[in-house]
């Protein structure tokens, strides 16, 4: 029976390995660049055919990277369900890298994992009583501090709750205003359209009418006005085809005047008056909104007649059941 025994040449032969060590260490490179799909496509127009999990295999085969003792911790918390599952995230504050992930957020399990490295010196935590609790536990030598949003964030939420408290304080040191009188309304030329003035939606179609002919005006295209306006095709397309804004407004305004005004002031009921019928007649979207305002017909109740007797008898009457 023979046996061949082959020595192992560290860096560049490996056991049971189909590549070299050269090849294996640019595959790795491009997994850690582009993972797995991506390097795979990379490594195909390379001249090496290999799959995108053979890829991810290599960077998991990789071993971790030796991380130097953290001085200065950041401890806080993160979720993997919120309002459920929650656990601590620890970061190295002068690196700003992670450096491990604990599944909760126990006081118990951040004493341990600050026990295994005494060379903490700083905790920047979140204040929890929990994370409290641990620090104090696994590391009584470092010095606790919160984190820099929290400052500001606590900081933001007293002089709220300060300037919410004397209010009445700032009130008494502000001038009064002198007294003026009414300023006069300036009269509008009338414009001839039944549409109200001071309306939020008016006012607004109106502005946005006046951009968009005011670009087009100055010799801009239509896709250029809705980049511009941040405006949808559809909606350039209905302001530009308008030639006045009045031709945009839909809806029924107080000011508009409606057929049913008449029959405010008369007490004649509208149903005497056959407004169904004129609506009806009329026609139109306008014609069936207020066919909806006008309340229901009556129905007709039929009057009562006597009762004819019966021609003939039936069986049963002639039984008495």
């Amino acid at each position: 029976m023979r046996r061949i025994f082959v020595e192992q040449i560290p860096g560049l032969t490996r056991r049971h390995s189909q590549r070299s060590e050269r090849l294996r260490s640019s595959l790795t490179t491009i997994g850690l660049a582009l993972a797995g799909r991506a390097g795979a496509r990379i490594a195909r127009v390379l001249g090496v055919s290999v799959s995108r999990s053979r890829v991810l295999r290599l960077v998991d085969a990789l071993p971790d990277p030796s991380v130097a003792a953290p001085r200065v911790v950041g401890v806080d918390e993160y979720a993997t369900r919120r309002g459920r599952h929650y656990g601590t995230v620890l970061v190295d504050i002068e690196t700003r890298r992670f450096i491990d992930l604990l599944p909760d957020r126990e006081a118990s399990s951040l004493a341990a994992w600050l026990a295994e490295r005494p060379g903490v010196e700083v905790i920047c935590r979140y204040r929890a009583p929990f994370f409290a609790e641990g620090a104090t536990a696994g590391a009584p030598q470092a010095i606790q501090v919160a984190d820099r949003w929290h400052l500001w964030h606590n900081l933001s939420e007293a002089a709220e709750r300060a300037v919410a408290q004397h209010r009445h304080c700032l009130r008494a040191l502000v001038p009064a205003a002198p007294e003026t009188g009414p300023e006069p309304v300036p009269e509008e030329e009338p414009s001839g359209s039944p549409w109200p003035t001071g309306h939020r939606f008016v006012d607004r179609t109106r502005a946005r009418h006046a951009a968009v002919h005011a670009l087009l005006e100055a010799g801009h295209s239509r896709r250029s006005v809705q980049r511009q306006l941040g405006m949808t095709s559809r909606t350039v397309k209905q302001l530009a085809d308008a030639a006045r804004p009045e031709e945009l407004f839909t809806g029924e305004w107080q000011n508009q005047p409606s057929i049913l005004d008449e029959d405010k002031t008369t007490p004649q009921r509208p149903l005497e008056r056959g407004l169904h019928q004129r609506l009806e007649a009329m026609g139109g979207d306008r014609a069936a909104r207020l066919q909806r305002q006008l309340p229901a017909r009556p129905r007709r109740v039929p009057s009562p007649t006597k009762a004819r007797p019966a021609l003939h008898m039936t069986p049963r009457a002639h039984t008495g059941s």
